[in-house]
């Protein structure tokens, strides 16, 4: 049975077949099942880059090319896509519903960005941006269900916050501030940078050895690898294509355990984050 991706175009053999797309990795196919020479089978398809509408719609698609290049399969297809017809209004007007649902929820936090955008612009010192990451966490991680601030590990060893996730991991997040340069002339890291990556990995450092302590307060959940850090520093605006290729290059050797994010980099990808959740939603 002939697949073609809805991405790319590319047909490649579809009797058992799991996702991605071999050619371009799209994601959206998952798996594709028949379940009888007469092909009157099974499409499951899911991804987080597709939408109900798209999925039905290429389901549709699929089906229709086997009633094409076969006809006689009819009496098995046609009533499938009738129901998907009625699935896809179901689904357009339940999208439509949902979407005037949230509309205050959606202009409520677009607000958020012109106010982070307000404090980026300014340069403004890390206990602005504290209070506005103590608002909505989830600024600085979209899976963040609860929110520690400066949450206070041993002496003076305090991030900025410890944020839970809803996949029952944590997240070590520390901010400097946006104004701070990364790396010198000569294109070393600057000693603002170097010192924020070692207050980033003598908390994991913590974490790591204190394990049982932690999982007595707010860490329940913690294991010895469900736990990682985040660093917000600096302005990608600021750095220029070698000091944004450095930065890569850092971020590649630490990524097991942390990684290092500018604030304007929070910014875009919250942007897209939040345009991508009002289409599907």
């Amino acid at each position: 049975m002939p697949v073609k991706c809805q991405h790319c175009g590319s047909v490649f053999p579809g009797t058992v077949t799991h996702g991605p797309c071999p050619v371009c990795g799209f994601t959206g196919i998952r798996m594709i099942i028949d379940t009888s020479e007469n092909y009157s089978g099974t499409v499951a398809i899911s991804g987080s880059n597709v939408s109900a509408v798209e999925s039905i719609n290429y389901t549709k698609n699929m089906l229709n090319s086997f009633f094409i290049n076969d006809p006689k399969r009819a009496p098995f297809l046609k009533p499938i896509i009738s129901q998907l017809d009625n699935a896809l209004e179901a689904v357009r007007e339940q999208e439509k519903q949902l979407a005037i649902a949230m509309k205050p929820d959606w202009i409520k936090y677009e607000k958020t960005f012109e106010e982070y955008s307000d404090l980026l612009e300014k340069n403004a010192e890390e206990p602005e941006f504290q209070t506005f990451f103590e608002k909505v966490p989830v600024f600085l991680e979209s899976k963040a269900i609860k929110a520690y601030s400066k949450y206070s590990l041993a002496g003076e060893l305090i991030p900025d916050f410890l944020l839970e996730l809803s996949d029952s991991s944590y997240l070590i997040v520390e901010i400097e501030k946006p104004g701070f340069k990364l790396f010198t002339q000569a294109g070393i890291p600057t000693a603002h940078l170097t010192q924020a990556t070692q207050q980033i990995r003598d908390f994991l450092k913590f974490f790591a050895e204190n394990i049982d302590f932690l999982r007595k307060r707010e860490c329940s959940n913690l294991t010895g690898d469900n736990f990682k850090g985040l660093l917000v520093i600096g302005k990608s605006s600021d750095l220029n294509p070698s000091e944004i290729g450095k930065l890569q290059n850092i971020n590649a050797e630490v990524r097991n355990r942390f990684v290092i994010k500018t604030f304007d980099q929070l910014l875009k990808e919250n942007e897209a984050l939040f345009e991508m959740a009002k289409k599907y939603y």
